[in-house]
């Protein structure tokens, strides 16, 4: 099955003059790749996609690849291609699979929101120009569209679309909603959750955790997942409670500057966030320096 386990979502590292950090990337990205992280996907909301034009989409998906094929073979790699037009996404899922991609996720972004029509329409388009599997990305509090039951189900029959992003929220709704996509969905469709808070509060073993933070705490988040999986409640109670103060103070940070403010934090060279999204506050960072180090 594509698309299962802890996938880590890395921030795109920049310069102080706002330029794309490769040299950086590339450091993240083999230090990641030698963690136990079941898949590493770049170009993901946490990496600043939506900020970046398709010279630099192609720069960060090729460096990507290239080194955790040199550290971990083995290890996917998927690219997001998510754009407001659908010839951006084509071309972004070209480049991705000249780059050799292990998948694409993709979410219904769109300067006005998309109807289920479009939505299908433009899923069947990068379905049908490439043979990648496909990730499905729900992301209703961006992209003010929410993925419906019968869409999913819909589009679940197509070859290549194999997987669904959906965000978790309370316990309960989460469970409902999952009740009812099994029910329409292949066994081998990934279904998926994003959102860390809901990941770290809810202990709900999803096909895979797409998550941000699982890309600069990767070890942590392998462990708490295990623990989940083993059933061992003692060690997934001993794991959430280290990991939950820092995913809290994440969440009451702005969203994106919050994660580079993390890899700060956690010694990377990450840079701010490009403009105009600004860092966060040096208190914030401060705080969550100190997190870390009473993680460490």
């Amino acid at each position: 099955m594509d698309f299962t386990g802890v996938i880590a979502y890395p921030v795109t590292p920049f310069t102080a003059s706002g330029e794309v950090n490769l040299n950086e990337l590339r450091r993240m990205i083999s230090s990641l790749a030698a963690s136990s992280v079941d898949a590493i996907t770049v170009l993901g909301s946490s990496g600043s996609f939506a900020y970046l034009d398709r010279e630099e989409r192609a720069a960060v998906v090729g460096a990507a690849v290239e080194e955790a094929a040199a550290v971990n073979p083995a290890l996917p790699v998927y690219a997001g291609v998510s754009a407001v037009a659908t010839r951006e996404i084509l071309a972004s899922a070209a480049d991705a699979e000249d780059a050799g991609v292990a998948g694409l996720v993709v979410s219904a972004v769109s300067y006005v929101p998309l109807t289920i029509e479009e939505v299908a329409t433009q899923s069947r388009t990068l379905a049908e120009r490439t043979d990648l599997p496909i990730c499905l990305y729900n992301n209703p509090s961006t992209t003010q569209f929410d993925f419906p039951v019968e869409l999913v189900a819909e589009l679940a029959t197509v070859a290549n679309i194999v997987a669904l992003k959906d965000p978790g929220t309370s316990r309960e709704a989460y469970d409902e909603r999952l009740a009812a996509l099994r029910e329409v969905t292949p066994r081998e469709f990934s279904l998926g959750m994003s959102g860390d808070t809901s990941i770290v509060d809810n202990a709900v073993a999803a096909d895979a955790w797409h998550s941000g933070p699982a890309a600069l705490l990767p070890e942590q988040y392998v462990r708490l997942r295990g623990a989940l999986v083993a059933d061992d409640a003692a060690g997934f109670s001993s794991c959430r409670e280290v990991l939950t103060p820092v995913i809290h103070a994440l969440a009451a940070q702005r969203k994106l500057s919050s994660l580079h403010s993390l890899a700060r934090a956690c010694g990377w060279d990450a840079g701010d966030p490009r403009l105009p999204l600004l860092p966060v506050p040096g208190s914030q960072q401060r705080e969550l320096a100190r997190l870390i180090d009473l993680l460490d």
